[in-house]
């Protein structure tokens, strides 16, 4: 388990978003999906959260993912997934995610994916992890990540573009102070770190599907 690192305020903790998972040897795209990761946190800490993800999914999927950067347009022919960082950590008393912004968020999703898209959707958005609307986070440590995954796929007449949250949160009391952030912290992520290699997966199934 990576160690918390302290942000300078006492009620906050982060982690380094790491992602254990075997390299996918029989999941060949090619062309490969081009990919690219982002951090979009105003206070970014650990600095290199991006390129700690970046390195981990690079050895999971190996050539089917060619790491481009995230600003970069998607080619004509190809597809592109794009993985920003929104949220990642814990803080003591309240929460990180917002369940209007959450909803908000799957319901563009799936008014966005269309074609092989639609199922995808329905089937990342039914995995997410978020505490009821009503749960306000007083006297816990609130962990939370949220990733967004950017799919655009350009292969068709009409190019077909979406944004698919993947959230968690965990909470945990105070009964073991700073330890207790750290766990909120990381079960957040772990399970979000989960949700993306399944969706990249099932990304990487559908385009190779697809293929001639």
């Amino acid at each position: 388990m990576v160690a918390a690192l302290l942000t300078g305020c006492a009620t906050e903790r982060v982690i380094s978003p790491t992602i254990s998972g075997s390299s996918r040897t029989g999941l060949i795209v090619s062309p490969a999906i081009l990919g690219a990761t982002h951090d979009g946190r105003a206070s970014q800490e650990p600095k290199d959260a991006a390129t700690i993800l970046q390195t981990d999914l690079s050895r999971i999927y190996g050539a089917s993912i060619q790491w481009t950067d995230y600003f970069a347009k998607t080619p004509v022919g190809r597809v592109s997934v794009r993985i920003r960082i929104v949220t990642l950590g814990a803080t003591f008393g309240s929460r990180l995610v917002s369940s209007v912004a959450f909803a908000n968020a799957v319901g563009s999703a799936q008014a966005s994916a269309t074609g092989p898209w639609g199922p995808f959707v329905g089937a990342v958005s039914s995995e997410q992890s978020v505490l009821a609307g009503s749960f306000s986070g007083d006297g816990w440590w609130n962990g939370a990540a949220w990733v967004d995954l950017e799919v655009q796929d350009n292969r068709g007449q009409k190019p077909i573009a979406f944004t698919v949250p993947l959230v968690a949160e965990h909470r945990e009391s105070n009964m073991w102070g700073y330890a207790s952030g750290d766990k909120a912290a990381q079960v957040a992520w772990d399970r979000v770190g989960v949700q993306l290699t399944r969706a990249l997966d099932a990304i990487a199934r559908t385009v190779r599907d697809q293929q001639p």
